[in-house]
């Protein structure tokens, strides 16, 4: 890469990474606050209505869209006619899917014994064609790491939204606050979207890649099913063989074990597959750029899951309450599996990237035969009765499994950048010492410091958290790792916007 180009490459990713950070913010404010005022003001009937309507809308979404999103990113130069056919083909589908739901609306409420739902579902169904018609767009502008405008966008849709659905709240439209808010919040962004991504579909159809392009798009769909099946496996697994309250407690505790990755994996995702799509025929570029995403992302994702094993019983004492205590031990062990997941993520952009969408095909099927059957295996060990201790026997079997078969998608990774294990080791290495200081350190002040003292539960929380962000922060300062001073780099992006020339 041009030193021109990489410093141009540099400053999108810093103008990205601005306005992702911002806006995640923000909007989880907003959204949070508003949220409390509604469900003040609607009753939990009607937040049930739309939570059906959501999901049913949301897996049509996910048909109608077809992976044909990250096929814009990854093909590169497509020309006019190659676009124009992904928005006709989406467009339609969307379209298709409307009609469906609209017209089953009724039998779909009866089934669900929700009568409402015949009349929410109709309308709230043009949700699809509302989204459809900006995925070109949102496509393109991810394609050359414009995150900078795909925030502003979602900014500028949560914004024109909040007011509206609170004066309907007020004005006693009961579901249809929701509805409305659900509809506006699209369009607005949609209209955005094509505002900083200019462009209008023609009609002209084809192109030479166009059969390439719905292969890759098909087996994404696929890939995103696979996958989403798998996520929630274990749910139904532990569900099914030990009850309600069980899987309460095991829900809450993924939930809580999965909280600081899934945070960084939102901003990770969004940036690595355009990124890696722009680096993908620069074998060098891409290789040093997933090294960079995976220090940065264990810094964080390995210590907080660490600290949270190390602190979970003042935690769920202090967040949840006592009566959420059983979930400490699954806790504890879902921790191991939160930092494996959040490291994960970063390895599908680059297997997409170099067109290696097949292999994660057969990866998300192998994780979705195999992941289950260890849980369920775990779950129905002798002993374990069936009310509670076979949900940390699924967690014990499952994740060495996934963690198994994780280790095969990165050693195909890394072949496609030259990379190998101990190279990866060699990023890793200062982060995992760093954080068995921590952990040393954290057990020590609980063995020795406030063994059988009456502090109060939150008093140890701090007491433990500051101590250990003191010391892994110490120890990797002692390492020398290079982490710091990308981290230090990061943090002036957010906190400064400062371009990555300046």
């Amino acid at each position: 890469m041009l030193a021109s180009e990489a410093v141009s490459f540099r400053t999108r990713i810093a103008s990205s990474i601005f306005w992702l950070a911002w806006s995640r913010g923000v909007l989880q404010v907003l959204s949070f606050a508003t949220t409390l005022v509604v469900a003040r003001i609607l009753v939990p009937a009607d937040y049930g209505v739309m939570a059906l309507a959501g999901t049913l809308t949301g897996s049509v979404a996910i048909l109608a869209e077809m992976g044909l999103g990250a096929a814009i990113i990854q093909f590169r130069d497509l020309d006019r006619r190659e676009i124009d056919t992904c928005f006709w083909i989406t467009m339609t589908l969307a379209i298709f899917g409307f009609a469906a739901l609209a017209v089953s609306a009724p039998v779909i409420a009866r089934w669900f014994a929700t009568p409402s739902l015949a009349d929410v579902l109709p309308v709230f169904a043009l949700v699809l064609p509302l989204t459809a018609c900006r995925v070109v767009s949102d496509g393109l502008l991810r394609k050359r790491l414009a995150l900078d405008r795909v925030s502003q966008a979602e900014v500028i849709g949560v914004v024109v939204t909040l007011p509206v659905m609170l004066g309907c709240a007020l004005a006693g439209l009961e579901v249809w606050t929701l509805v409305i808010g659900g509809l506006l919040a699209p369009a607005v962004r949609s209209a955005a979207t094509l505002v900083y991504a200019p462009w209008c579909p023609g009609l002209r159809l084809g192109g030479k890649r166009v059969k390439e392009m719905l292969r890759f798009s098909l087996t994404t769909l696929a890939v995103k099913i696979m996958w989403g099946l798998r996520e929630d496996s274990d749910l139904a697994v532990v569900g099914k063989i030990t009850g309600q309250v069980t899987l309460g407690f095991y829900s809450m505790a993924k939930e809580f074990a999965l909280l600081p990755g899934s945070k960084i994996s939102t901003v990770v995702n969004m940036l690595s597959s355009p990124m890696m799509a722009e680096l993908q025929t620069n074998i060098e570029a891409m290789r040093g750029a997933l090294f960079r995403a995976v220090r940065l992302t264990a810094a964080i994702a390995l210590p907080t899951s660490a600290g949270m094993a190390l602190v979970a019983d003042e935690a769920v004492w202090v967040l949840l309450g006592p009566k959420w205590l059983p979930s400490v031990p699954l806790l504890q062990l879902l921790c191991v599996y939160a930092a494996v997941r959040a490291v994960d993520v970063l390895l599908p952009p680059v297997l997409f990237a170099r067109r290696r969408e097949r292999f994660l095909f057969w990866y998300c099927l192998v994780l979705l035969i195999v992941v289950p059957a260890a849980a369920v295996v775990g779950a129905l060990l002798p002993g374990a009765d069936s009310s509670w201790y076979g949900a940390p026997g699924a967690v014990v079997f499952s994740t060495p499994v996934y963690c198994t078969v994780m280790a095969i998608m990165a050693r195909e990774a890394l072949a496609e950048i030259k990379g190998s294990f101990s190279q990866l080791w060699t990023e890793i290495w200062p982060i995992l010492a760093a954080t068995v200081v921590m952990a040393v350190v954290v057990l020590l002040l609980r063995k020795f410091a406030l063994a059988g003292r009456p502090e109060p539960a939150w008093a140890k929380l701090l007491l433990l958290s500051v101590s250990g962000a003191a010391a892994y922060v110490a120890a990797l300062l002692a390492i020398g790792s290079p982490v710091i001073g990308e981290g230090a780099e990061v943090i002036g992006w957010i906190l400064r916007r400062r371009s990555a020339d300046s």
